[in-house]
């Protein structure tokens, strides 16, 4: 019996330091070794708070990011930033104190529209297993009252839109779609020019990246997936809740010519609130020309 009550005492460790993790919010700073011809460049990546106007300590520690990160070139946010209505208040105003030299941008996802419900999370299993996802059927989030209020502080959109945004180097195109998840993108417009300086690819749900690696993008930015939420040594992420292969369910990985990198998030889902081996992290993303990086 020894065995069981060394199990038990394990397992309770485990699952109270998965809670703590789920709360050890940091900032994390990543450099990205682009191509000669691509300008120095910094981007705050944001993503996947699912805040609810309870989470007091998620809420402070937002409240103070702009004091802790340097004022980035853009901010870009992939979605998920609410898990209820509750939440939009304190996302757009805290939102609003994140400033850019060249702009603020964002995409939504699935928890921006919906509510989460222990159906959601039967079908995120139900994709894990290969089953046909079911249709969602879950209550609305108030989205439009979300982009309103991000949308009066400035953020532009990028759902299944493109950017161009002047800079001294030149320009810059962003380019995002609506959360594939749901079956709501759009590709038609992920394209870039010979003129761009950098071309970032925005979107929720990283399955897609190679519709911007196959055109050329130098980096995108996605979420969805909380860097597994749990891994485990040697297995990695138990569910990423995405069709991009295991080892891309988190961080900063080479997708052919194309960096992507996969926010790990600041939040959990609603039924789901531990975290092990994928700690919350806002990222602030240095792209460096690989000259700049060997001088």
């Amino acid at each position: 019996m020894r065995w069981l009550r060394n199990g038990a005492v394990l397992a309770g460790a485990a699952a109270a330091y998965a809670s703590f993790e789920a709360r050890a919010y940091r900032v994390v700073t990543r450099d990205v070794p682009v191509e000669a011809n691509v300008p120095e460049l910094t981007v705050l990546h944001v993503s996947d708070f699912h805040l609810r106007a309870s989470q007091r300590r998620l809420i402070r520690f937002l409240e103070r990011l702009p004091d802790r990160v340097p004022t980035p070139d853009l901010v870009i946010a992939t979605g998920d930033l609410i898990e209820d209505d509750g939440g939009i208040p304190p996302v757009v105003e805290i939102m609003g104190r994140l400033e850019a030299r060249l702009g603020r941008f964002y995409v939504l996802g699935s928890h921006d529209l919906y509510h989460s419900s222990i159906r959601g999370v039967l079908g995120a299993w139900r994709m894990f297993v290969g089953l046909e996802r079911t249709k969602k059927t879950a209550r609305r989030n108030d989205h439009e009252a979300l982009e309103r209020g991000l949308q009066e502080k400035g953020w532009r959109s990028l759902i299944n839109r493109t950017e161009v945004v002047g800079a001294p180097w030149g320009p810059i195109r962003l380019c995002g779609t609506h959360d594939p998840y749901l079956d709501l993108h759009r590709v038609d417009h992920i394209r870039r020019s010979r003129d761009d300086a950098v071309a970032i690819g925005v979107v929720h749900a990283p399955d897609i990246v190679s519709d911007f690696a196959l055109r050329g993008f130098d980096l995108v930015l996605a979420g969805h997936t909380h860097a597994g939420q749990v891994r485990l040594p040697g297995v990695g992420s138990i569910v990423t809740n995405s069709s991009i292969p295991n080892a891309l369910s988190g961080g900063l990985h080479r997708v052919g010519g194309t960096w992507l990198h996969v926010s790990p998030g600041l939040g959990t889902g609603r039924f789901t609130p531990i975290r092990l081996g994928a700690p919350p992290e806002v990222t602030l993303l240095r792209l460096l020309p690989r000259a700049a990086l060997f001088a």
